[in-house]
């Protein structure tokens, strides 16, 4: 546990400290009274748009006539009470931009893989839809809204047997040119299984908040702290921490490498993961 708050501090730093080299490197744009640049634009734009990693939202749409795919690879570990390993992917989200700063998503089934106690569990998890509306940028500020459908599709344990509501406010504000500091709030209503295997209805409020701060060639390091006020309709909260990396190849592809771990432990089990990811613009 020690080691991994270290590493989440090392992190930070070096993205504050990032900050100020990425700085540097950039030439000081022409004075213009009336120019803003555009948090969720140039050339670093897919970096600033994705998703993922993160458990929480960017507040920036994708373009209008774009198609964005994100999708990833999460291998979790299980201590404690009902210990064992889950595998996810591909994580497919998929993101097409219909008009100035509104995009609609589509939201497609990853596949688990569960072990626990000798026991293999495999299933898909629901399908469904959403979109993003990116608020006019102000300064430093940018905000967005997010809402999310999805329906009873998946199979297993995996299907949450009802449809679910997800509505989220995205917030992100540039520190500097190089560190932006963001959060997303999330609300959710979800169907899930209690313990003695019935199915019953509850709610989740879930924010977080992200650090991140870009390096020379087009680097990009953060840090995340995410609440979820319950994992399942009868367990508690749970506190998560995830920390990562990602790198723009070109304009177009963006490629991922994550870490994370809940801070505390829900009916006596942790979790730990590993994942990898990458974003593409068609």
């Amino acid at each position: 546990m020690e080691c991994s708050y270290l590493a989440a501090l090392v992190l930070v730093a070096a993205v504050f400290a990032s900050s100020g080299a990425a700085a540097q490197e950039r030439p000081s744009p022409a004075p213009a009274a009336s120019a803003t640049p555009d948090p969720c634009g140039g050339d670093s734009r897919l970096l600033a748009t994705l998703n993922r990693p993160t458990i929480g939202f960017s507040a920036c749409a994708i373009a209008k006539g774009t198609v964005v795919f994100e999708g990833g690879y999460q291998n979790s570990a299980v201590t404690g009470a009902g210990a064992g390993n889950q595998v996810q992917y591909a994580q497919p989200f998929t993101r097409i931009g219909v008009f100035d700063r509104l995009e609609l998503d589509l939201v497609t089934p990853d596949f688990n893989r569960v072990t626990s106690a000798g026991t293999l569990t495999s299933g898909y998890n629901d399908s469904g839809l959403g979109f993003k509306y990116q608020f006019d940028p102000r300064t430093k500020w940018t905000y967005g809204i997010d809402g999310i459908l999805t329906v009873a599709t998946g199979t297993n344990a995996f299907a949450g047997g009802a449809p679910g509501y997800t509505g989220n406010f995205d917030v992100s504000y540039a520190l500097s040119p190089a560190t932006a500091i963001g959060s997303t709030l999330a609300f959710e209503s979800l169907s899930g299984f209690v313990r003695s295997g019935a199915r019953t209805r509850y709610g989740v409020f879930m924010p977080s908040v992200v650090l991140s701060g870009q390096l020379p060639g087009y680097f990009q390091l953060y840090a995340e702290y995410v609440f979820a006020s319950k994992v399942a309709p009868d367990m508690g909260a749970r506190s998560t921490i995830d920390y990562g990396v990602q790198k723009l190849l070109g304009r177009r592809l963006e490629i991922d490498l994550e870490v994370g771990q809940s801070l505390n432990a829900v009916a006596g089990a942790r979790t730990h993961y590993i994942g990898s990811g990458v974003g593409i613009q068609l």
